[in-house]
This record gives C-alpha cells, structure tokens and sequence, in this order.
C-alpha cells in the first residue's frame, strides 16, 4: 500500500511544485517540459549511438560485440523517446490544451 501512496504522491508532484492547478494544466506543463528537454536528450542518444557505432567500426573481436549491443540499446532508446514525444503530443492534440506559457511579471520592491 505504501509504494501506491508513494507512486501516486510522485505523479502528482510537478501539479504541486509547477502550480498547475487541474489534470489538463498539468498535461500542458508536461508537454512544454518534454517540449523543452527533447531535443538535448534526443542530440545526446544520437551522439551515443555515433559513438557505438565508431567504437564497433574500430575494435574487434568481444569489444566489437558490446559495441554492437551499445549500438542496439540506442535505436532501443531512440524509438522509446520518439515515442513518447509522439504520445504526448497526441494527448495534448486531442485535449486541445492550451500550452503557451503566461508571461509572468514581478516585481521586486524593497522597503
């Protein structure tokens, strides 16, 4: 029962830190998150698979065989993220939410 309570308490959690304040807010939040983030997790996958697939190109014999396993685990990686970016941008699409982010302006005054 506790893990429950735990898992649940940790996907709410960005509602609660973001302030979103309802399920499609923090759909929105989530989609602008992975909006922001995807391109530098998906440039870092990319350069780990480059980096496989030199590694496989210049060794041999058992170092050749990890290299060729590195180089599967990142399409492995490459389709789950894809995948996920696509996923979300379904829900969001279908939920027709509003992800633009207000512009916030605060003051700061000084007593």
């Amino acid at each position: 029962m506790k893990k429950y309570i735990l898992g649940l308490s940790l996907a709410l959690m960005p509602m609660l830190t973001l302030g979103a304040t309802g399920f499609s807010e923090l759909l929105g939040t989530l989609s602008d998150l992975i909006a922001t983030a995807m391109p530098i997790l998906l440039s870092l996958a990319v350069l780990f698979f480059v980096y496989s697939l030199v590694m496989y190109l210049l060794k041999a014999g058992e170092e050749k065989k990890d290299a060729k396993t590195q180089m599967i685990w990142g399409i492995v990686i490459l389709f789950v993220m894809v995948s996920v970016w696509g996923l979300v941008n379904v829900l969001v699409s279908t939920a027709d939410l509003d992800t633009t982010v207000p512009d916030f302006d605060y003051e700061i005054t000084t007593s």
